[in-house]
């Protein structure tokens, strides 16, 4: 059939027929793609098949499937596209072979797709683990173009009203008869990586309208009421993709994916902002303050080693309103109950039973993921006060009985690099900055400045510095003049027994498996890139160029691919936000430079090698940044 040759069947829907075939005049085996013999003589289904071929021949992607040939033959209107040796990502779900970080690295892959399409005002309307194919390298291509649409194309194709999409996946918009938007891709998505998570469809319905009917009126699920070992914060992940206000949904759609694997980070934990609340013992006495929200808004992954300690002696009533988004029945006040327990057994008797007094560490606070215990004569400020530069995330703070002296305790997000400190607070810093000292405050490693003084912070500052997978864990011991001596000894004091909850700390020197997916990605660049570039160089045909280029672009976005889902250390975070953005940048200008051989338009492909040689410079800024920080890598 038009220079092919038919070798089997690959499989069939209610549009086309897909056949393993060869090409005859290359030799070269294909995915055959031939529309349904009864949808022929449909000219709306004869309009959507070409575009699909004129669609998705123009996405020169690593991770869309290259379309060969678009045609028409004496059996109908027929696509020739690269068969990608495999199995769908259906297939997977169904075998039971994914795990999350695994669904993680594929889903990244789709959603670079998606971005690029929708860069293009492309949207691709059927996005579903059927569409989603994996070759034997784990590399993803997007497939099945045919339902894609312009942003602005507002003349529909099938004349009959006829829905487009799969139901299980479709966005509440797009069944009410809505243009469908990148927003309506990115609930496609989230619909496959709750699927891929939980091994289920998002709703489980006996009918094709009760399904529909879910995906406009009914809540996204939760992973957790079906996975509840899997963190919760995949929950809101879940919630803001299948949002049903598409504006309110994650862009791009790479983005989506990104908080998941912010969500998968080891030791996560939720807490639901909100007042700081106070657990009492149920004899008067507080033993805890949790400053982002109550105790049953606290979801840990495993078991607290206090727990197998607690006394069940220790009684604790929660003094606060009820979480959001609660446990059902019993089961909250039981959780807040022994989590104060395990707290009450690891650190009020495990200090040898020490009696409330002045200047005795005999309260605990919680701060975001920071624990600390503080002296009973300490009070709640009613609000932190301000220090100019440094945003914290559900700060902690503390007044010590002189008046002007306090602790100020939380996470920071936005500090990272080599000193542990966001660049707004470094500027403000009057004189110079103080080398950081080393030191281990229990088991976690930590960078000390001490008397730091700043613009628009009255009095000295020293600050504690942790890197942890859920930000900087920052502690201040703020006094109100120099040399209050007894005041700064206390604070170092309760700054000794900080603690993590829900979080894991990273070590202050480099890390070995960090190190090792460093070395793994160079490893496989190192393998794809010099036969390739060397057929840049000489090139022995516009053909051979243009297909090196596009494997040079592929093997670069999957190096970035599998790094940006890499969870990381504060200290490096800057460093390699710098390295995924410059191998991006040469995927980018690799794949330009493949279109612009292919086509022969000498000017793209000049303005590539342009885009290509910034792109290397960066890369070799980011190498050296990560050398900077004990990471040496071979390229």
């Amino acid at each position: 059939m038009a220079g092919y040759r038919v070798d089997g069947l690959l499989g069939q829907g209610g549009m086309a027929i897909v056949y393993r075939a060869t090409q005859l005049s290359l030799d070269r085996v294909v995915a055959l793609k031939l529309l349904a013999a009864e949808l022929s003589d449909d000219p709306s289904f004869r309009a959507r098949f070409k575009r699909e071929g004129q669609l998705q021949a123009g996405l020169d992607h690593q991770h869309i499937v290259p379309v060969y040939e678009a045609g028409d033959s004496e059996h109908g209107l027929f696509l020739a596209m690269r068969l990608i040796p495999g199995a769908t990502l259906k297939q997977l779900i169904l075998g039971g072979d994914l795990n999350p970080r695994r669904t993680l690295r594929l889903l990244m892959q789709v959603a670079l797709a998606l971005d690029t399409a929708h860069a293009k005002g492309l949207i691709h309307r059927d996005v579903k683990p059927q569409n989603i194919l994996i070759d034997r390298d784990d590399h993803v291509y997007l497939a099945d173009f045919g339902l894609t649409k312009s942003q602005d194309d507002t003349a529909g194709l099938t004349g009959t009203g006829q829905f487009l999409g799969t139901i299980d996946y479709v966005s509440p918009e797009q069944i009410q008869g809505l243009p469908a938007t990148a927003a309506s891709d990115c609930y496609a998505l989230t619909a496959v990586l709750y699927e891929c998570l939980t091994g289920e469809v998002p709703f489980v319905a006996p009918n094709e309208a009760a399904a529909l009917h879910a995906h406009v009126v009914k809540p996204p699920p939760r992973v957790t009421d079906v996975r509840p070992e899997l963190p919760a914060a995949l929950d809101d992940v879940i919630a803001a993709g299948m949002a049903k206000d598409p504006t309110a949904r994650p862009s791009p759609t790479s983005e989506l994916i990104r908080s998941a694997a912010r969500a998968v980070a080891p030791g996560s934990l939720e807490a639901v902002p909100g007042q700081q609340t106070v657990l009492s013992d149920g004899q008067g006495g507080s033993v805890m303050t949790l400053a982002g929200g109550p105790a049953a808004a606290t979801r840990l992954t495993g078991t607290p080693p206090a727990l197998a300690s607690a006394s069940a002696g220790h009684r604790a009533t929660l003094a606060a309103a009820q979480r959001r988004r609660g446990l059902a029945g019993v089961a909250a006040p039981l959780a807040a109950a022994l989590f104060v327990a395990a707290l009450v057994a690891g650190f009020l008797v495990g200090k040898g039973g020490q009696s409330s007094g002045a200047g005795r560490l005999t309260s605990s606070a919680l701060a975001g993921h920071v624990l600390l215990n503080y002296p009973s004569d300490w009070r709640l400020a009613s609000a932190p006060p301000a220090v100019a530069g440094l945003a914290f995330s559900e700060p902690l703070s503390l007044a010590a009985r002189e008046a002007g002296n306090g602790l100020i305790a939380g996470e920071i997000h936005n500090a990272s690099g080599s000193t542990l400190l966001a660049r707004s607070f470094r500027s403000r810093v009057l004189g110079a900055l103080p080398s950081a000292e080393p030191m281990k405050l229990g088991t976690v490693e930590a960078y000390r400045y001490p008397a730091l003084r700043a613009a628009g912070a009255s009095g000295a500052l020293t600050l504690y510095a942790v890197p942890t997978s859920a930000g900087v864990a920052t502690v201040i011991c703020k006094s109100a003049r120099a040399g209050a001596g007894a005041f700064q000894s206390q604070c170092a004091r309760a700054v000794s027994t900080l603690r993590l909850v829900g979080a894991v700390a990273y070590p202050l020197t480099p890390i070995a498996s960090y190190a090792e997916r460093l070395s793994a990605a160079f490893a496989q660049l190192g393998r794809a890139a010099p036969s390739q570039l060397g057929v840049l160089r000489a090139p022995p045909s516009t053909a051979a160029q243009a297909q090196a280029a596009r494997q040079l672009a592929a093997a670069y976005a999957k190096a970035a691919g599998e790094l940006s889902i890499v969870a990381v250390s504060p200290l490096v975070a800057g460093a390699h936000e710098m390295l995924v953005t410059a191998l991006t940048a040469l995927s980018r200008g690799y794949g330009r430079a493949a279109g612009g051989a292919l086509s022969g338009n000498t000017s793209a492909y000049t303005g590539a090698r342009a885009e290509l040689a910034r792109a290397r410079s960066s890369l070799e800024d980011a190498l050296r940044a990560l050398a900077a920080l004990g990471y040496t890598v071979a390229h």
